[in-house]
């Protein structure tokens, strides 16, 4: 059964967010509703309770979701009005004993976030007499978030542990490399492929296995390739660790792939630009040029490839040339100075 469901994004890159969250719901519930509001924060969708759940669970950058009430400007009067009899009935189910509320406010909002939390649980234990107040594991979980352009209200879904990532850090992998791309970040481009359950991934870029490890994670079939020989065995490490029995790491060139035609739904990778080693050919475009002339013949009909690369780098006379189209584009701040483009391409 549909129902409406708030989701709140990561605040960390300004586009990816919302389209991984938008690709792996449409997954998920393919008839789902979805709609952005105004802050750019907050997502709403009409789909299953399970697949709001998941999609908490599967994106990198959805940090939670919840039950919807109603979204309103913020003001403290506005907010109010949405703790209707109708609302209150809706998110609290007559099982629940116990309940407590909680306000994040985000971008900057100036709300009495702890005055507001007060007037709202006095409004709900008006209507709802019964109810008692219990602040560390109540039955439900009021929650509003406000931005300063609009606040939504509803009941707290799943969460998003704070540490989730921490683990598979590139800095805590058996092995590592400078240039290793982060597992938030590949987690978000494998779910911007928007393959199902259980498809079959292709990294020719490997490098530590990064992307190979959220691949696996997330349930799909992973091959990556990696010219250097060391690098490899040291990607070959980081999979025993996070993916044991999933080691398909192949020493090859990219350019010269071994696998057969059609053989994966989607390419995802992060190609070597910017590392202390050598690229070869001397030039990126030449690389990636030579590398989807190699790979693309192994992609099923309606693949798609998703990668990162330097974000000054213009790919339109490449795509045109090799018969893709531009799906998505996106400017990712990686650390300091480094900004990364990551593009999702359609044959």
């Amino acid at each position: 059964m549909r129902e409406k469901f708030f989701f709140l994004l990561s605040g960390e890159h300004e586009s990816i967010p919302a389209s991984e969250l938008k690709s792996v719901l449409k997954l998920l519930d393919p008839g789902a509703g979805i709609q952005e509001t105004g802050s750019g924060r907050i997502i709403l969708a009409e789909t299953s309770e399970e697949a709001a759940r998941e999609a908490v669970r599967r994106t990198a950058y959805t940090k939670l979701c919840g039950r919807f009430a109603g979204i309103s400007e913020t003001s403290p009067e506005a907010i109010l009005s949405l703790i209707s009899e109708e609302a209150v009935k809706r998110l609290i189910p007559p099982t629940a004993s116990t309940m407590a509320v909680r306000g994040k406010r985000i971008m900057g909002a100036s709300i009495d976030r702890l005055k507001l939390e007060r007037m709202i649980g006095e409004r709900i234990l008006e209507m709802r007499p019964g109810l008692k107040v219990d602040l560390r594991k109540p039955d439900i979980l009021i929650l509003f978030i406000s931005s300063p352009v609009e606040t939504v209200v509803g009941s707290l879904v799943k969460i998003k542990p704070k540490h989730f990532f921490h683990e598979r850090l590139a800095g805590r992998r058996p092995f590592s490399l400078p240039s290793a791309m982060q597992p938030d970040l590949s987690r978000a481009m494998i779910n911007l492929a928007g393959i199902g359950s259980g498809g079959l991934i292709l990294d020719p870029f490997a490098g530590t296995g990064g992307i190979m490890i959220e691949g696996i994670l997330l349930g799909y079939r992973v091959y990556g390739i990696e010219l250097k020989r060391w690098i490899a065995e040291g990607a070959l490490r980081n999979l025993k660790h996070y993916a044991l029995g999933e080691e398909n790491i192949i020493v090859g060139d990219a350019r010269k792939p071994m696998f057969r035609d059609k053989a994966f739904n989607a390419i995802v990778t992060d190609p070597p630009y910017g590392r202390s080693t050598t690229i070869p050919d001397k030039s990126i475009i030449a690389l990636l040029d030579n590398f989807l002339e190699g790979c693309l013949g192994l992609l099923k009909d309606g693949g798609r490839i998703v990668m990162a690369v330097p974000a000054e780098l213009s790919l339109e006379e490449l795509i045109e040339k090799h018969g893709l189209r531009l799906k998505e584009s996106h400017i990712v701040h990686v650390h300091g100075s480094l900004v990364r483009k990551v593009v999702v391409l359609e044959r």
